[in-house]
Formats: structure tokens, C-alpha cells, sequence
């Protein structure tokens, strides 16, 4: 029999990328580096023309894949490209969007705006999201941003993101890194819910130092982990979880019957649940598990993290 446990195993083998696609990832993002080194450096790319930041560099890229599944990646200019645009960050990106034009079909849509080329791929997959960016000697980066009549934003540092979540990931043993993919999971579910990627992780990291500082234990449920986040985001809310609170309190009100009913054996009503949050990425129970209840008061059990 498979329990509830084992159903959220199996949403995270679910929702993993395969190996298909996480090679066409990388040949995505390689190729609009080594296009951009050629038009740029008269030169093929090597590993420092990029740095990968977000969800692909942090493996908490989901699928199936959307419209709006992005790598993203920093292609690093030098100090001659920085001063031909000092001025003129919008001419910068469209350079680049030009450049991998001559390289990419008319099938592909390349567009450039904020701070970003975005190639949208044709074959539906992963599309690339290049950000051109100097480095400086802290190791930081001044990026463009054609907003507001077109500037420089100095400091970005998009390694501190990285280093914060794989610290984070290593400290709780896996524990960010799966929370994070299901969170993900369920905003791909909810229509209607926008919780940004880079708020999750924040999120997710903040509350497991808080909460589970060591991350998932063996003796600890996944259901419960997931009902104590939702808790934890409610009753913490900052300024980002006002538009999506309604959205968390159905959440956290769903996960409670859940993990109540897994804890009665109904493992069949626990699953409806979850796909209720999930979607069908999470299994459906086949059979429940006879037992006699003797009380249904856990609800009430004192968490640290309620208040």
C-alpha cells in the first residue's frame, strides 16, 4: 500500500526535469553564448562569458515546462563594450538582440527589454534569458536597465543568491531544494497565484532556518512539512504575501484536512487534497489503510512557528 509519503515522492520524481531536458537547456543557453563570444569577442565562448543564476544553476527548474520557462544567464561584457554603452544600455541589448538574430530563425522570437534578451524558442521548451553584465573586482555586476530613460544598476550579485540557496540546501540535506520545486508546483497550478521565483526560494530558506534548520527528518511527514509552510508564510506575512494571501490561506486550509485524514488512514481522501494544491503531478491513493481513530485533536498540537 502506498502511503502519502510515498505520493509526494513520486510528485517530485513527477515534476524533476528529465535528462532530455536538462541537456536541452544547456545546448539552449551554450548556444546563445557562443553566438553572442562570436559576434562580440570574434571568438567561441568559454566558461567565463557566463554565469547561470536561478532556477536552472539552483536545479529547482520544474516541469512540464511553460511558456515562461527561462534559463537565465549572465553573459559577462568587458570594460571597451561597457564604455561603448555607458550611455546607452538600450542600444547594448539591442545589439544583442540582433546579433542572435543573424544566428537564430525567424521561428524564434528575440525580443530585449528591461534589462534582458529573451529568446523564445520555437520547439516549446526552454527559451534563454541573457542578461549582459561587467564584473568588478568584488565580484559584483553593473547591468543594464533601459527603464526610466536607460541606466546602470551597480551590485548585483547574483552568486550570493546562489551561495545563500546551496548553503541552505547542504545545511537541510535536500530539504530547500524539494520544498522549493513543489511551492513552484503549486503556483504552476494556480492560475491565478504570481509568487516569483526568487520570493519562493527567500521564503522557503527563511522558514526552514526558522523551523527545520536540519531539514527533513526520517521520522518527519512531507504533508506536514508542507502545512507548516503554509502556517509559517501566513502568519509571517511581509509586504510580497498580501496579494497572494488568499491563495495561502486555501493552501494551509487544504493541507490541514490532508494531513488529518493521512493521519486517520484515508489516504484516498488525503490525495484529493493534495491535488487540490498540486494538481495531478501529485498521485492519486488507491486504497486507504483501516484504522481506528481515537482522536482528531492534532490540529491543535502548539507549533513555535504558528505565532
Amino acid at each position: 500500500m502506498k502511503k502519502i509519503e510515498d505520493l509526494f515522492s513520486e510528485m517530485l520524481d513527477n515534476i524533476t526535469l528529465t535528462s532530455t531536458q536538462k541537456c536541452d537547456a544547456q545546448t539552449k543557453y551554450e548556444g546563445v553564448i557562443n553566438c553572442l563570444a562570436k559576434h562580440f569577442y570574434d571568438r567561441e565562448h568559454n566558461g567565463n562569458d557566463l554565469f547561470l543564476f536561478g532556477s536552472y544553476k539552483t536545479k529547482t527548474h520544474i516541469r512540464p515546462l511553460t511558456d515562461n520557462s527561462d534559463v537565465d544567464v549572465l553573459f559577462k561584457i568587458n570594460q571597451e563594450i561597457y564604455d561603448k554603452y555607458k550611455d546607452n544600455p538600450s542600444g547594448l541589448l539591442q545589439e544583442i538582440r540582433t546579433a542572435l538574430k543573424e544566428t537564430y530563425t525567424t521561428t524564434d522570437k528575440i525580443s530585449a527589454w528591461g534589462k534582458v534578451v529573451l529568446v523564445k524558442f520555437a520547439d516549446g521548451h526552454h527559451n534563454v534569458e541573457v542578461l549582459p553584465a561587467l564584473e568588478d573586482k568584488e565580484g559584483t555586476f553593473s547591468i543594464p536597465n533601459t527603464c526610466d530613460g536607460g541606466h546602470w544598476e551597480t551590485g548585483f550579485d547574483p552568486r550570493k543568491q546562489v551561495d545563500e540557496f546551496l548553503e541552505s540546501n547542504k545545511a537541510t540535506n535536500e530539504t530547500t531544494r524539494n520544498i522549493v520545486k513543489m511551492i513552484k508546483r503549486w503556483v504552476c497550478y494556480t492560475s491565478t497565484l504570481e509568487y516569483k521565483s526568487y520570493l519562493i526560494v527567500g521564503d522557503v530558506i527563511e522558514f526552514l532556518t526558522s523551523c527545520y534548520p536540519n531539514g527533513k527528518s526520517d521520522k518527519e511527514e512531507w504533508d506536514e512539512l508542507l502545512l507548516d509552510f503554509f502556517t509559517y508564510i501566513k502568519n509571517h506575512k511581509k509586504g510580497h504575501h498580501k496579494a497572494i494571501s488568499s491563495h495561502i490561506d486555501t493552501a494551509q486550509s487544504r493541507a490541514i484536512k490532508a494531513v488529518e485524514y493521512r493521519k486517520e488512514g484515508k489516504y484516498i481522501e488525503a490525495s484529493e487534497e493534495w491535488r487540490k494544491v498540486f494538481g495531478t503531478e501529485f498521485p492519486e491513493a488507491e486504497e486507504n489503510e483501516e484504522k481506528i481513530v481515537e482522536s482528531r485533536q492534532f490540529t491543535s498540537a502548539p507549533r513555535p512557528w504558528y505565532i
